[in-house]
């Protein structure tokens, strides 16, 4: 059994019922047998198994959508959507928006798909809880579940009009305002209506959530740890975002570079600061805030263990390496 299946599966499966069905495990192994490595071998299961903390974890998705009525038993590929936005987007937080149209702006996509219109957000299977956040909190749209990844996708009418609204003259990329009007313009088309373009020229500050939606979707935590040398940065990247990440370096201290085929923002050792204050305010919810908290941990360490004498680098390679492992996740979305 893989992750895919597991998740895929977690609308059937309850928290309890997983806790109940490892204690019985337990007592039956017990009764089976008092052997000492035995008994070390099942506690490695017990503590250590993916497979097991996997279905806890799928257990709790499904205990929180049951909860807020998004779980029904008949597909267990997704969840299904209900309710109305009659209230339009009054009725959502105006954090998350912030946030929602940030991450968007990142990894979400406006398409047209056989002439209609949807609105869809692909990530890999990693970030399935954030997909099931997002779900919950604008309450629409269908999650399905492939082998290692996961898209939200939307496509109900009075979904789209609330999603329109929301965008609507709140789009800082260029690329991005480019792709939402030619997504109204044959929404306007297909269904007989004439929405207009708010042409407002949208700038995120330090005091929303929208850069930490982007960097949920584009940010990266890097670091790099040799016997006598550590380097850590922040880099932001995206395609045809050259002007945008001008006005970004300027507003959290970076310098922007121009690779073969896109655009990047990095911020060095020295710098982060106003990067780190910004996100100790505003949190991130993908996993990659546990990336952060590692990047953070490193970084406080240096800051007070300056000198190479005390700095333990088998411990931060560590930490590190927690980091890496994340950032493959991250990019193949």
């Amino acid at each position: 059994m893989d992750y895919a299946t597991v998740f895929s599966l977690a609308p059937f499966i309850s928290e309890n019922i997983i806790t109940l069905i490892g204690i019985c495990l337990l007592i039956g192994a017990m009764a089976k047998s008092s052997q000492v490595g035995f008994m070390k071998a099942l506690k490695r299961f017990w503590c250590d198994s993916d497979l097991f903390w996997t279905l806890i974890f799928a257990g709790r998705i499904s205990n929180a959508l049951e909860s807020v009525g998004l779980v029904h038993n008949s597909n267990p590929e997704k969840s299904q959507r209900q309710g109305t936005n009659q209230q339009g987007i009054n009725k959502f937080d105006p954090l998350f928006i912030e946030w929602f149209i940030g991450f968007s702006e990142g990894d979400g996509s406006f398409t047209n798909n056989v002439g209609r219109n949807v609105f869809s957000i692909h990530l890999h299977l990693i970030d399935l809880p954030l997909l099931f956040k997002i779900k919950t909190e604008l309450n629409m749209g269908n999650i399905y579940v492939k082998k290692s990844s996961a898209i939200l996708v939307i496509k109900a009418k009075k979904d789209l009009i609330t999603l329109i609204e929301i965008f609507n003259g709140n789009i800082f990329l260029k690329k991005r305002q480019k792709q939402f009007e030619k997504w109204v313009l044959n929404f306007n088309l297909k269904n007989k209506l004439d929405i207009k373009i708010n042409n407002n020229k949208f700038q995120p500050s330090l005091k929303d959530f929208w850069l930490a939606g982007f960097i949920d979707a584009e940010g990266s935590f890097i670091v790099s740890v040799t016997k006598t040398k550590i380097t850590q940065r922040f880099v932001l990247g995206q395609k045809d975002a050259e002007l945008e990440f001008i006005f970004l370096s300027k507003l959290i201290n970076g310098y922007t570079e121009k690779l073969k085929n896109h655009d990047r923002l990095v911020i060095n050792y020295l710098k982060l600061d106003i990067l780190i204050e910004y996100l100790n305010k505003f949190n991130l919810n993908s996993e990659k805030a546990k990336s952060f908290k590692k990047w953070m941990e490193i970084y406080e360490y240096r800051k007070n263990k300056p000198t190479l004498e005390k700095i333990n680098y088998n411990e931060l390679k560590k930490k590190a390496s927690f980091i890496n492992l994340l950032s493959p996740f991250h990019k193949n979305k």
